[in-house]
Protein backbone atom coordinates (compact mmCIF):
# COMPACT_ATOMS: atom_id res chain seq x y z
CA UNK A 1 0.00 0.00 0.00
CA UNK A 2 1.15 3.43 -0.65
CA UNK A 3 1.68 5.97 1.97
CA UNK A 4 2.50 9.23 2.73
CA UNK A 5 6.50 8.07 4.00
CA UNK A 6 6.84 6.40 0.33
CA UNK A 7 5.38 9.46 -1.21
CA UNK A 8 7.98 11.87 0.03
CA UNK A 9 10.81 9.14 -1.12
CA UNK A 10 9.38 9.44 -4.54
CA UNK A 11 11.27 11.55 -7.04
CA UNK A 12 8.75 13.92 -7.85
CA UNK A 13 8.22 14.96 -3.84
CA UNK A 14 11.52 14.48 -3.12
CA UNK A 15 13.20 16.66 -4.88
CA UNK A 16 10.31 19.24 -3.95
CA UNK A 17 11.08 18.91 0.06
CA UNK A 18 15.08 17.92 -0.31
CA UNK A 19 15.98 20.65 -2.04
CA UNK A 20 13.62 24.10 -0.76
CA UNK A 21 15.27 26.98 -0.41
CA UNK A 22 14.26 30.46 2.13
CA UNK A 23 11.16 31.20 4.09
CA UNK A 24 7.61 31.34 3.02
CA UNK A 25 6.38 34.86 4.37
CA UNK A 26 4.09 32.84 7.32
CA UNK A 27 7.33 31.04 8.36
CA UNK A 28 9.17 34.32 8.93
CA UNK A 29 6.51 35.96 10.22
CA UNK A 30 5.82 33.22 13.40
CA UNK A 31 9.48 33.17 13.68
CA UNK A 32 10.37 36.77 14.08
CA UNK A 33 7.67 37.67 16.31
CA UNK A 34 7.54 34.13 18.38
CA UNK A 35 10.66 32.27 18.94
CA UNK A 36 13.31 33.33 20.85
CA UNK A 37 17.56 32.79 19.05
CA UNK A 38 19.00 31.75 22.23
CA UNK A 39 16.80 29.26 23.21
CA UNK A 40 16.84 25.49 22.32
CA UNK A 41 14.67 24.45 19.49
CA UNK A 42 13.22 21.53 17.29
CA UNK A 43 11.68 21.19 13.98
CA UNK A 44 9.56 18.30 13.15
CA UNK A 45 9.67 17.59 9.32
CA UNK A 46 12.08 19.28 9.21
CA UNK A 47 12.77 17.35 5.29
CA UNK A 48 15.94 19.08 3.40
CA UNK A 49 16.46 21.27 6.56
CA UNK A 50 15.40 24.35 4.81
CA UNK A 51 13.45 26.55 7.59
CA UNK A 52 16.43 25.51 9.98
CA UNK A 53 19.25 26.82 7.65
CA UNK A 54 17.90 29.79 7.39
CA UNK A 55 16.99 30.15 11.07
CA UNK A 56 20.83 29.67 11.37
CA UNK A 57 21.11 32.37 9.39
CA UNK A 58 19.03 34.78 11.53
CA UNK A 59 20.79 33.82 14.50
CA UNK A 60 19.52 30.94 15.73
CA UNK A 61 22.05 29.00 17.90
CA UNK A 62 20.82 25.80 19.14
CA UNK A 63 18.65 23.93 16.21
CA UNK A 64 17.61 20.65 16.10
CA UNK A 65 15.96 19.15 12.78
CA UNK A 66 14.32 15.50 12.80
CA UNK A 67 12.73 13.17 9.80
CA UNK A 68 11.15 10.15 9.64
CA UNK A 69 12.26 9.90 5.93
CA UNK A 70 15.91 8.80 6.47
CA UNK A 71 17.17 10.66 2.52
CA UNK A 72 15.71 13.97 3.72
CA UNK A 73 18.15 13.72 6.65
CA UNK A 74 20.99 12.90 4.70
CA UNK A 75 20.38 15.94 2.52
CA UNK A 76 19.96 18.23 5.43
CA UNK A 77 23.40 16.83 6.56
CA UNK A 78 25.41 17.42 3.57
CA UNK A 79 23.83 21.12 3.47
CA UNK A 80 25.12 21.66 6.73
CA UNK A 81 28.77 20.03 7.10
CA UNK A 82 30.02 21.97 9.84
CA UNK A 83 27.44 20.03 12.42
CA UNK A 84 25.97 23.36 14.19
CA UNK A 85 22.48 21.67 13.43
CA UNK A 86 22.02 18.12 14.34
CA UNK A 87 19.79 16.58 11.98
CA UNK A 88 18.05 12.71 13.55
CA UNK A 89 15.83 10.85 11.93
CA UNK A 90 12.78 10.22 14.41
CA UNK A 91 8.81 9.55 14.31
CA UNK A 92 6.69 12.32 15.07
CA UNK A 93 4.57 9.76 17.23
CA UNK A 94 7.20 7.87 18.90
CA UNK A 95 10.30 10.46 19.49
CA UNK A 96 13.31 9.13 21.53
CA UNK A 97 14.04 12.94 23.24
CA UNK A 98 13.50 12.70 26.97
CA UNK A 99 10.61 14.67 28.41
CA UNK A 100 10.89 18.52 28.17
CA UNK A 101 13.75 18.39 25.70
CA UNK A 102 13.11 21.74 24.40
CA UNK A 103 12.08 25.21 24.85
CA UNK A 104 10.65 25.72 21.54
CA UNK A 105 9.00 23.05 18.99
CA UNK A 106 8.44 23.90 15.58
CA UNK A 107 5.47 21.79 13.50
CA UNK A 108 5.07 24.06 10.30
CA UNK A 109 5.08 22.48 6.73
CA UNK A 110 1.87 20.72 7.94
CA UNK A 111 3.40 17.68 9.40
CA UNK A 112 0.91 16.51 11.06
CA UNK A 113 -2.09 16.76 7.90
CA UNK A 114 -0.04 13.84 6.48
CA UNK A 115 0.47 11.86 9.28
CA UNK A 116 -1.14 8.31 8.30
CA UNK A 117 -4.36 7.86 10.99
CA UNK A 118 -6.61 9.49 13.60
CA UNK A 119 -4.47 8.12 16.43
CA UNK A 120 -0.85 8.20 15.26
CA UNK A 121 -1.89 12.16 14.73
CA UNK A 122 -3.15 12.43 18.09
CA UNK A 123 0.08 10.78 19.76
CA UNK A 124 2.13 13.54 17.29
CA UNK A 125 0.65 15.89 19.53
CA UNK A 126 1.22 14.02 22.80
CA UNK A 127 4.83 13.88 22.00
CA UNK A 128 5.13 17.28 21.04
CA UNK A 129 3.54 18.42 24.66
CA UNK A 130 5.92 15.84 25.92
CA UNK A 131 8.98 17.17 24.38
CA UNK A 132 8.72 20.85 25.02
CA UNK A 133 9.39 22.73 28.42
CA UNK A 134 6.69 23.93 30.36
CA UNK A 135 6.45 27.91 29.55
CA UNK A 136 7.92 26.57 26.06
CA UNK A 137 6.28 28.05 22.96
CA UNK A 138 4.92 25.89 20.19
CA UNK A 139 4.38 26.95 16.30
CA UNK A 140 1.96 24.64 14.31
CA UNK A 141 0.14 24.85 10.86
CA UNK A 142 -2.18 22.70 9.10
CA UNK A 143 -4.11 21.90 5.74
CA UNK A 144 -7.08 23.94 5.85
CA UNK A 145 -10.58 22.34 5.09
CA UNK A 146 -12.30 25.58 5.39
CA UNK A 147 -10.00 27.15 2.94
CA UNK A 148 -10.17 24.28 0.35
CA UNK A 149 -13.87 24.09 0.51
CA UNK A 150 -14.02 27.80 -0.13
CA UNK A 151 -11.80 27.38 -3.48
CA UNK A 152 -13.82 27.45 -6.50
CA UNK A 153 -11.92 25.25 -8.29
CA UNK A 154 -11.92 22.50 -5.46
CA UNK A 155 -15.93 22.97 -4.74
CA UNK A 156 -16.72 20.73 -7.55
CA UNK A 157 -14.32 18.06 -6.88
CA UNK A 158 -15.18 17.88 -3.15
CA UNK A 159 -18.84 17.60 -4.61
CA UNK A 160 -17.96 14.76 -6.57
CA UNK A 161 -15.62 12.88 -4.02
CA UNK A 162 -18.65 12.99 -1.26
CA UNK A 163 -21.05 11.34 -3.95
CA UNK A 164 -17.73 8.78 -4.89
CA UNK A 165 -17.81 7.75 -1.66
CA UNK A 166 -21.25 7.17 -1.28
CA UNK A 167 -21.53 5.08 -4.08
CA UNK A 168 -18.85 3.21 -2.58
CA UNK A 169 -20.06 2.87 0.58
CA UNK A 170 -16.93 4.38 1.97
CA UNK A 171 -17.56 6.21 5.37
CA UNK A 172 -14.01 8.31 5.34
CA UNK A 173 -14.08 12.16 6.16
CA UNK A 174 -14.05 14.39 3.37
CA UNK A 175 -11.43 15.86 5.32
CA UNK A 176 -8.99 13.18 4.26
CA UNK A 177 -7.86 14.03 0.61
CA UNK A 178 -5.93 12.24 -1.97
CA UNK A 179 -2.98 13.85 -2.95
CA UNK A 180 -4.02 16.57 -5.42
CA UNK A 181 -0.74 17.10 -6.87
CA UNK A 182 2.69 15.70 -6.72
CA UNK A 183 5.62 17.51 -7.53
CA UNK A 184 3.85 20.43 -8.53
CA UNK A 185 1.64 18.48 -11.22
CA UNK A 186 -1.91 17.26 -10.95
CA UNK A 187 -2.45 13.82 -9.56
CA UNK A 188 -5.11 12.79 -11.74
CA UNK A 189 -5.12 9.15 -9.32
CA UNK A 190 -7.17 11.57 -6.92
CA UNK A 191 -10.23 11.53 -9.31
CA UNK A 192 -10.19 7.70 -8.53
CA UNK A 193 -10.10 8.53 -4.34
CA UNK A 194 -6.61 7.16 -3.86
CA UNK A 195 -4.33 6.51 -1.52
CA UNK A 196 -2.75 8.45 0.60
CA UNK A 197 -4.30 11.22 1.75
CA UNK A 198 -3.48 14.37 3.71
CA UNK A 199 -6.02 15.67 6.70
CA UNK A 200 -7.67 19.09 6.28
CA UNK A 201 -7.88 20.85 9.60
CA UNK A 202 -10.91 22.97 10.93
CA UNK A 203 -9.87 25.46 13.30
CA UNK A 204 -12.23 24.72 16.49
CA UNK A 205 -11.21 20.59 15.73
CA UNK A 206 -7.13 22.15 16.39
CA UNK A 207 -7.94 23.74 18.90
CA UNK A 208 -10.27 21.37 20.83
CA UNK A 209 -6.78 18.45 20.43
CA UNK A 210 -4.31 21.18 21.78
CA UNK A 211 -5.88 21.51 24.32
CA UNK A 212 -6.71 17.85 25.15
CA UNK A 213 -3.26 17.23 25.52
CA UNK A 214 -2.52 20.44 27.18
CA UNK A 215 -1.30 23.21 25.45
CA UNK A 216 -2.16 26.78 25.73
CA UNK A 217 -3.80 28.51 22.91
CA UNK A 218 -2.17 31.90 22.45
CA UNK A 219 -2.65 33.24 18.47
CA UNK A 220 -4.39 31.56 16.15
CA UNK A 221 -4.83 32.66 12.44
CA UNK A 222 -4.04 31.70 8.32
CA UNK A 223 -2.03 33.37 5.70
CA UNK A 224 -4.74 35.94 5.65
CA UNK A 225 -3.90 37.58 9.36
CA UNK A 226 -0.70 36.82 9.24
CA UNK A 227 -0.42 39.16 5.99
CA UNK A 228 -2.47 40.95 8.01
CA UNK A 229 -0.22 41.30 10.69
CA UNK A 230 -3.29 40.83 12.78
CA UNK A 231 -2.98 36.79 14.42
CA UNK A 232 -6.60 36.52 16.51
CA UNK A 233 -6.45 35.15 20.07
CA UNK A 234 -8.87 32.76 19.72
CA UNK A 235 -10.72 30.46 17.55
CA UNK A 236 -13.54 32.28 18.02
CA UNK A 237 -12.34 35.56 17.22
CA UNK A 238 -10.82 33.65 13.80
CA UNK A 239 -14.38 32.78 13.02
CA UNK A 240 -15.52 35.91 12.30
CA UNK A 241 -12.84 36.80 9.92
CA UNK A 242 -12.04 35.47 6.64
CA UNK A 243 -9.25 32.76 5.76
CA UNK A 244 -6.87 32.57 3.22
CA UNK A 245 -3.84 29.73 2.79
CA UNK A 246 -2.46 27.52 5.62
CA UNK A 247 -3.89 27.53 9.25
CA UNK A 248 -1.62 28.55 11.92
CA UNK A 249 -1.29 28.29 15.78
CA UNK A 250 1.17 29.34 18.38
CA UNK A 251 0.67 27.55 21.79
CA UNK A 252 2.99 27.23 25.39
CA UNK A 253 2.70 24.77 27.74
Amino acid sequence: MLDNKKIYQSTEEFNTWAYGKGLKVEEKYLIDNYLDKHLKTVEAGTAGGRILLEMRKMGFTSLVGYDYVPEFIEQAKQKEPSSEITFEVEDATKLSYVDDSFAQILYLQQIISSIDGDQAKLKAFEEAYRILKPGGTALFSFLCFEVRAQTLIYKPYLVYLRILRSLQGKSLSLQYLPWLKLGGKWNFSALLDCEPYVYWYRPQEVERLLRTVGFEVTAVGSSAQIEGDSMCTSVEELARQSLAGGLYFVCTK
